[in-house]
């Protein structure tokens, strides 16, 4: 219940918002109302005649509307009619099912103790049936009947001519707490009482809970128990509330809370929607995005002192804002069928912990990418890069992949202590050891993930600290290697930018894969074919490059067993010097 619990706790914080249009976010919806997008707006006078009609932009917020608990999780061929905006279907008289019980639940609220102006003119102008001819006439609609094309039009109300209470139903707040007392004097007729085990009090118990959490699982709930015929209870109890009681208050709350919290904080990839956030209402970083993402952050760092400032800097001002028991909430949704929502991952922890673990994640999860400046590489390209293949210029990843490993690596960046998962690490090394497979820009960000994603885990599980720059110190078998390979690419892309042949693929490329799995014998055949490139080198670069390559041979131990496969630092040899410029400038970088 921990999740509900807080999400009751947030709408208890924020219900200065409830009912309130914020533009830019949807609406945090009253007791008693769901969220819905609109289609028509009818406009109508004080006496219930009718004045305009329009279509309702889809860019336009969604709005809150009356709902019973019924008509709010409604189902089925015949679903129950919501109590003041709803279908077409259910406003016109062609379909009399549909339209009578409209009818008599918008009349019975009209004339209890907790009418409102709007709900004659509204009521008064159902019943003069004409609002089908009316929407024709406004041509809004081809017919003057229902069809397939119009009947799942959502219609809103606005009424003119009441003074002060004239004006859109769905922003008219007095309204709103009209059908709330209205609902709950019905509730208190009909319910019965129950513990609830959100709130730990007595409340009315809630008989359907609310649909629509997540938008793109519109149907699937998060308490649903209506199974009566299949195996819900598993034959371990006789009724739903022997397993849990939930009070009709706190699932309003706890649903609209996290239905507005999802479509204004919620990030979705794949089939999953990641949520993060403070139910005081205090800013947090995404769950899945960087920590130096807020406002006035420094754009670039070009040194590991400035990334580090960077994001101390960014860390600062997240926390400042932030009081010292600041909670941050982290939750992930899915829906294992069309009618249940599920809840994959569920933490609290404190604000400042979490902000911590980003910092951490993002500090040694990092890499210089080019221009950009030290980075660390989105979760999102982490999972495309080892889990997706290249098509088109962008990277398709398999939908159910990509919220699996994204809710994986998500818990491994917030968990204290978290280590890097090993088999994602091994298959970037894989497909980093095949950069010729890939085009230019797609190559160099491929390296800069997967160099980004060994030094994470090299600390994580080894404890070691690597810089980005070249360590000309470092006698590391595979790391050595991994230099001689990018002065053999370098070595042969000179020659071909020197013929204006900047396109062709060098032989250390070509035979990359050969030699990480066997690096002294493919070294040996390299080093043959970069004869004739030397010789079209000016003699001092060449030079350089043979004294170059003698330093690092002498370097490698004869005790070891030289043509063994590499290590996935190679990687990180390979990229400090091709992007190595020495002091003379006698050795162009190349990234």
């Amino acid at each position: 219940m921990g999740l509900l619990q807080k999400a009751c706790e947030t709408y208890d914080c924020m219900k200065h918002l409830v009912g309130v249009t914020v533009e830019g976010q949807e609406i945090l919806a009253p007791f008693s109302h769901t969220v819905t997008q609109a289609d028509i707006a009818i406009t109508l006078d004080q006496e219930g005649n009718f004045i305009t009609a329009r279509i309702v932009n889809i860019n336009e917020p969604k709005i809150a509307i009356p709902a019973t608990e019924i008509s709010a999780g409604r189902t089925g061929k015949n679903p129950p009619s919501h109590p003041l905006c709803d279908k077409l279907c259910y406003l016109a008289p062609d379909i009399p099912e549909k339209n009578i019980p409209y009818l008599e639940q918008l009349a019975d609220w009209e004339h209890s103790e907790y009418t409102h102006p709007k709900l004659t003119s509204i009521l008064h102008y159902i019943q003069g049936r004409t609002i089908l001819h009316d929407l024709k006439t406004a041509g809004l609609i081809k017919q003057d009947q229902i069809d397939k094309k119009n009947e799942d039009l959502i219609v809103a109300w606005v009424v003119n001519g009441l003074g002060d209470k004239s004006g859109p139903c769905w922003k008219d707040k007095d309204l709103m707490e009209c059908f709330i007392q209205y609902y709950n004097s019905l509730r208190q007729k009909d319910g019965h009482n129950c513990f609830c085990m959100i709130s730990g009090n007595i409340e009315t118990a809630a008989e359907q809970h609310p649909r629509g959490i997540v938008p793109i699982k519109g149907k699937a709930k998060l308490i649903s128990a209506n199974d009566t015929r299949n195996f819900t209870y598993r034959g371990r109890i006789t009724d739903p509330w022997q397993a849990s009681t939930v009070g009709y208050m706190s699932s309003q709350k706890a649903h609209s809370a996290l239905r507005w919290l999802v479509a204004n904080q919620g990030v979705s990839f794949g089939e999953r929607t990641f949520l993060c956030w403070n139910p005081q209402g205090h800013k947090l970083p995404a769950v899945t995005g960087f920590m130096a993402s807020k406002k006035g952050a420094k754009a670039k760092s070009a040194t590991p002192t400035e990334y580090r400032q960077q994001l101390k800097d960014a860390l600062y001002s997240w926390k400042k804002d932030l009081p010292n028991d600041a909670q941050a909430i982290v939750a992930v949704f899915d829906a294992a069928t069309t009618g249940r929502l599920a809840v994959t991952f569920y933490g609290e922890l404190l604000a400042s912990d979490f902000l911590e673990r980003l910092r951490d994640w993002d500090e040694s999860c990092c890499w210089e990418n080019g221009g950009f400046g030290i980075q660390s590489p989105a979760l999102y390209k982490i999972i495309s890069w080892a889990f997706g293949t290249p098509r088109d210029g962008k990277i398709d990843v398999d939908s159910r992949i990509l919220a699996q490993q994204m809710q994986r690596l998500m818990a491994c960046r917030i968990k204290e202590r978290g280590l890097f998962p090993l088999n994602i690490e091994k298959v970037l090394v894989e497909k980093a050891s095949h950069l010729v497979l890939f085009e230019k820009d797609p190559r160099r960000e491929l390296l800069f993930t997967a160099c980004a994603v060994i030094r994470k885990s090299r600390k994580d599980y080894f404890k070691e600290e690597w810089d980005m720059s070249l360590d000309k110190e470092n006698t590391d078998r595979s790391y050595l290697f991994g230099r001689l390979l990018a002065i053999a690419d370098t070595v042969e892309h000179s020659a071909y930018s020197s013929r204006g042949e900047e396109d062709r693929e060098t032989n250390a490329m070509r035979m990359q894969k050969a030699f990480a799995l066997r690096p002294f014998s493919t070294w040996r055949t390299l080093d043959e074919k970069m004869e004739p490139y030397y010789k079209q080198l000016p003699v001092g670069l060449r030079q350089y490059y043979r004294n170059l390559v003698k330093e690092i041979m002498d370097k490698l131990a004869p005790a070891e067993n030289l043509n063994q496969r590499l290590d996935d630092i190679y990687l990180l040899g390979y990229y400090h010097q091709k992007a190595y410029r020495s002091d003379k400038n006698d050795a162009p970088a190349e990234n």
